[in-house]
Formats: structure tokens, sequence, C-alpha cells
């Protein structure tokens, strides 16, 4: 194997190592619970980073899958893995601040991406680029950090795979550290916006909003692991689609 294919395999286990641990399952159970079912659909997916989802979104039926991401090295990854186990996904390399329309999509996805708005004006900006994106009957899907958290719980997610810690004072928005745990851990950071700026920004660009339950899975441990992620999960899941004019 090439050096470059030893490099993307090392990037792609680290950061899609989030994606298994239990938060990223309960993440992923109900983005896709909002997202609903998506044989024959075509899905774009805003900041897919290594492609996790957009892989998903084809494996589930949809028959057009749209990655963009702003990182060059996530987008790299991406196309390596369609190169090594081609499914027809297209890459594409743009900020969501200067999204161009791509087309008529049935579902636009954008997980974590709100959250690293500069400011109001700048989430309004993706949003209505997003929103440029989907079909007449279609649906928006946005995962964010929960603006509704409780610290307190948010203090025992170890047990979830990884801790999240404030960085700085809340103005709008609070600057955290997100420590994931694991052989390697690593961290990224993050910000946790006021209640009622997601969905009213959504709102603003003349969608109806949803606000999605948090799922999670149906597995062995049972009622008292998952209560608590349930009862505060660390991630929103809004879905939206286009209100009556």
């Amino acid at each position: 194997m090439a050096e470059s294919d030893d490099q993307y395999d090392a990037l792609g286990a680290i950061y899609e190592r989030a994606k298994h641990i239990p938060t990223g399952l309960a993440e992923r159970a109900t983005l896709l619970s909002a997202v609903g079912d998506l044989l024959g659909r075509s899905v774009l997916d805003v900041a897919c980073g290594t492609g996790f989802y957009a892989r998903l979104f084809h494996d589930l039926g949809a028959t057009t899958v749209v990655g963009v991401d702003s990182a060059g090295e996530m987008i790299g990854y991406a196309r390596y893995v369609e190169e090594r186990e081609p499914r027809g996904i297209t890459y594409e390399q743009h900020d969501a601040t200067d999204l161009p329309v791509f087309g008529e999509f049935d579902v636009v996805t954008a997980v974590w991406l709100l959250g690293y708005a500069d400011d109001e004006s700048a989430m309004d900006a993706m949003i209505a680029n997003l929103t440029a994106n989907l079909a007449p009957d279609g649906r928006l899907v946005v995962l964010v950090p929960n603006p509704d958290a409780d610290w307190d719980l948010l203090a025992q997610y170890g047990r979830y795979g990884y801790e999240v810690s404030r960085t700085g004072p809340m103005n709008v928005k609070q600057p955290v550290n997100v420590h994931v745990l694991g052989d390697p851990p690593f961290d990224f950071d993050s910000f946790y916006w006021e209640r009622g700026v997601f969905d009213g920004a959504l709102t603003r660009a003349g969608l109806e909003v949803t606000r999605e339950p948090a799922v999670t899975p149906d597995d062995d441990r049972g009622e008292e692991f998952w209560g608590p992620l349930r009862q505060s999960p660390s991630f929103a899941v809004f879905s939206a689609v286009r209100g009556v004019r």
C-alpha cells in the first residue's frame, strides 16, 4: 500500500472512531430516524467529513449522494474510500457559507455544521445555502450541539465515549473542548449555542421546524445506561421543511 494510503487509513480510523462510541451510535440512530426512508432518494450531505454518513445514506438506498466539506484532507479521504469501494458518490470541496446549488435534493443533511458558524448571520447564510439545494418537498435535517444540555449530566459522559468541558464564557455560544476517549484519544473544539438560536435561524429561512427526540440503540446495556443520554444528549437533531407561503 502506498504511504498516502497508510495516511488516509490512519485518518479514517481516528475520525470515524467517534461514530462508533456509544454517543455516536445514538447520534446515528437519531439522525437516521429523522431522515426517514432513503430508498430511491437523492441526498446532499454538507460537512460530510470523511464521508461516513454519505456512504451510509447510499447503503440505505439513496440513488444519488453528494458529499461536501471545506476540509481538503476530509474530502481526500472520502474520495480515497470511493476509489477503493465505488458507490457512485460525488465529493466536492466548498465552504458552507459559499455553497453552490448542486441541484434539487430530496434530503439535505448537515451534521455538526451549524455550531461552527461565526455568528448568527453566518448561520443564516449557511441555512439559506442548504435550503437552496432542497427540492420543493425536500427535508433539511441538521444535527447540532444540544442547546438544552444539562452540564451536570455532560460531566458524566465518559461512559458514552467522550468528555465535554467548557473552555470559555458563554456569550450566545459556549466554547467547549471534546475529548474522545480511546487509543489514541483525540480532542476537538466545538460550541454550544443558546436555546432558540438554531430553530430560530431555521424558522427565519421560511422552514417549519421539528425537534426530533433522541433515539438510543436497543441493546443489552438497557435503560440504566442509555437513560441519562436520552435525558441530556450532547447533540440535538432538527428537521425542517418549507413552510406554506
